[in-house]
C-alpha cells in the first residue's frame, strides 16, 4: 500500500497469410495502438489469420470484412508448442537503465492481510520482475533486495543517481472496505509518465485476467511526484480482500503480474524507441 508514498512506426510491413493462435487473453484493437478502441478481448487458444504487422503489433483478419490488432507478444504461430512468453520488444530493453523499487521493507512492513505482508510480497514481486528485465538486457537496480527499510527520498535518489530510464515502484493496496479489489497503475506527470503506466497496466491485466482491471490513474505520491526521471507507481491486488490476498500470495500469479509488469515496460520502449 502506497498511502505514505503520498511512437510506433505507422508502416505496416506486408506478411504472407498464416495463422496465428492467442497465448493469453487479449484485447482486438482497432488500430495498433494502446489508445484505440477495443473491439473485443480474445481469448487464449483463438486462431486467426493473419495479415500484416508492425512493430509490436499483429493485424489479423477478424471477420470476412473486418481487421483488428493484437500485441505480438500474446501471439504464437498456429499449432506452436511453446507460450510467447517474452514480447518480441525484449530487444528495447538492451541498455536501458530501470530501477525497481519494493515498497516498504524492514520496520515499515506496509498493509498486511490474514496471512501475507506487504514487504514480503512487493520484495518477491520485485526480484522477478528485475530477473526478467535483466536477461532481456536492461541494467537494473533495485532499491532494495532484502528486508531493510529505505526512506522516500532515498528511494527516489537511486533513480536521479543512475538517471533511470524508468523507475517502477511495487506495492500491494488496502482498504477499509473489505470489497475494494484488483490492480491499477499511478502516475505523477501526464506527459512524463503516463504512457509508461498505460503499457504496464494493459499488460498486467492481460497476464492477471483474474484480477479486476482497475486502470490507470493519477497518484500523489511521493517517489512518482519527487522523481524527475519517469516513474510509475504499481498497487498490485488488495490485501484486505480475501479473494485478492488467495491469489496474490500464490506463486502462479507472481509469475503472471511480474510477467506482465516486465512486457508492458519492454512494450512501451518498443513503441518509443
Amino acid at each position: 500500500m502506497a498511502s505514505q508514498y503520498l511512437k510506433a512506426d505507422s508502416g505496416q510491413s506486408s506478411q504472407p497469410a498464416q495463422s496465428i493462435q492467442i497465448t493469453k487473453a487479449s484485447n482486438l484493437r482497432s488500430q495498433p495502438s494502446l489508445s484505440a478502441g477495443i473491439i473485443r478481448v480474445a481469448k487464449a487458444g483463438e486462431r486467426f489469420k493473419k495479415v500484416g504487422e508492425t512493430n509490436d503489433w499483429v493485424q489479423i483478419q477478424y471477420s470476412a470484412s473486418q481487421t483488428a490488432w493484437v500485441s505480438k507478444g500474446l501471439t504464437a504461430a498456429a499449432g506452436s508448442t511453446t507460450s510467447a512468453s517474452l514480447p518480441s520488444s525484449s530487444a528495447a530493453l538492451k541498455d536501458k537503465i530501470i530501477v525497481v523499487d519494493a515498497g516498504h521493507g524492514g520496520y515499515d512492513p506496509g498493509t498486511s492481510g490474514k496471512s501475507s505482508i506487504e514487504k514480503n510480497l512487493a520484495l518477491t514481486t520485485a526480484k522477478l520482475v528485475a530477473s526478467r528485465l535483466a536477461n532481456s538486457g536492461a541494467n537494473v537496480f533495485m532499491t532494495r533486495s532484502n528486508d531493510t527499510f529505505i526512506s522516500l527520498s532515498g528511494r527516489v535518489n537511486v533513480s536521479e543517481a543512475k538517471h533511470a530510464d524508468a523507475f517502477i515502484s511495487i506495492h500491494y493496496n488496502a482498504s477499509t472496505s473489505s470489497s475494494a479489489n484488483g490492480i491499477a497503475s499511478f502516475y505523477y506527470s501526464e506527459a512524463k509518465d503516463k504512457e509508461l503506466a498505460k503499457y504496464i497496466q494493459e499488460s498486467m491485466a492481460e497476464n492477471a485476467p483474474s484480477m479486476k482491471d482497475m486502470g490507470v490513474r493519477f497518484g500523489d505520491y511521493y517517489v512518482t511526484r519527487e522523481n524527475n526521471q519517469r516513474a510509475v507507481l504499481l498497487e498490485l491486488g488488495f490485501l484486505s480482500n480475501a479473494h485478492d490476498e488467495q491469489i496474490v500470495s500464490s506463486n502462479a500469479y507472481q509469475q503472471q503480474i511480474s510477467t506482465g509488469i516486465y512486457q508492458g515496460i519492454a512494450r512501451y520502449f518498443a513503441a518509443n524507441k
